[in-house]
């Protein structure tokens, strides 16, 4: 198991994070803390019940301790009542998020260049809430539309380049494997796609 630590710290409240294996799991016991509600108890039973796989009770040197992933996190912020406007929101999309995202590039590096990994944890982000489509859905192909892609980015504040340097870095990709584009019917029309070996 690979695992790294990072810490970070809000107005004197600690959070410390872990990565495991490319994962990145937050101490839900801090995060509460940090937010100042949901109790913690509260905190691991509506994330326990909602999505059990984003929590984990126990690592290999912390057991007991009450952890939680990306996804997790958004949750309990959310839930809190936190709006990506409040500054602890905001500190934690653009100061813990990027710096969490730079350790597991430098965890995975899975033959891609660090550019490259960036913009795949971004676009998987976007698929895994829905956010983003995947026209290849269904088959061996991972297919995106790059204007869908970017425009769900935007909108949530994620960082991803202009088109043409986009294009240009996901055709460098080898992890998963660039195949081109593709066009994809969908909902009576073609959608240009670009295509992967799916992961």
């Amino acid at each position: 198991m690979d695992v790294g630590r990072l810490a970070f710290a809000y107005n004197q409240h600690p959070l410390r994070v872990q990565l495991i294996d490319g994962t990145a799991w937050y101490d839900l016991s801090d995060l509460c803390a940090l937010l100042g509600r949901p109790p913690l108890e509260d905190a691991v039973a509506f994330v326990g019940s909602a999505h059990p796989q984003r929590l984990r009770l126990s690592t290999q040197e912390t057991a007991g301790t009450p952890w939680t992933d990306d996804d997790g996190l958004w949750s309990v912020v959310s839930v809190a009542g936190y709006r990506l406007a409040d500054d602890v929101a905001r500190w934690l999309h653009q100061k813990v998020a990027p710096a969490v995202r730079h350790a597991i590039y430098e965890q995975v590096p899975n033959g891609n260049s660090a550019e490259v990994r960036e913009l795949w944890h971004v676009i998987d982000h976007l698929l895994d809430i829905g956010a983003a489509k995947d026209y290849g859905h269904g088959t061996e192909v991972l297919a995106i539309n790059l204007t869908d892609t970017q425009l769900a980015a935007f909108r949530r504040g994620l960082p991803l380049p202009g088109k043409t340097r986009t294009r240009h870095l996901l055709a460098c990709s080898k992890a998963p494997q660039y195949r081109g584009q593709m066009r994809v019917a969908h909902g009576g029309r073609e959608i240009l796609c670009l295509a992967f070996d799916r992961p």
